[in-house]
């Protein structure tokens, strides 16, 4: 993942596939200390104050029944300035009830720890 217009440059990135193909998700993967969690917080913040976050993502999903439609503006902006279709991006930090959306390579891989417990290792 790089992003450099937003300011964020770390982070692997990896399609989220199911039994039917794409789920349309894309899983960021960042450095496992504290520089990663700060920066997948930061990416976090981000997505939120854009009105791009979780709770937007759910309500946008809702809106469109899993339809992706080229035409909602939820989902795709026109850029004027190169005159192309853009997708609108949604973002948030995942949390242990996200697990279920993973696949089983990267479940078996993924260590959970608490934000509020979280002790960067010296």
């Amino acid at each position: 993942m790089h992003y450099p217009e937003l300011g964020f440059g770390g982070g692997k990135s990896k399609a989220l596939y199911g039994k039917e193909g794409h789920l349309g998700m894309i899983l960021i993967k960042f450095a496992g200390d504290k520089s990663g969690l700060e920066e997948a917080m930061r990416l976090g913040e981000h997505f939120k104050k854009e009105n791009h976050g979780r709770k937007d993502w759910v309500r946008v999903q809702a809106q469109t029944l899993g339809k992706d439609n080229e035409n909602n503006p939820n989902l795709v902006k026109f850029d004027e300035r190169n005159g192309e279709k853009r997708r609108v991006l949604y973002g948030y930090v995942g949390t242990a009830f996200d697990l279920d959306k993973l696949d089983f390579d990267t479940r078996k891989k993924v260590v959970i720890e608490s934000r509020r417990e979280y002790k960067p290792s010296m």
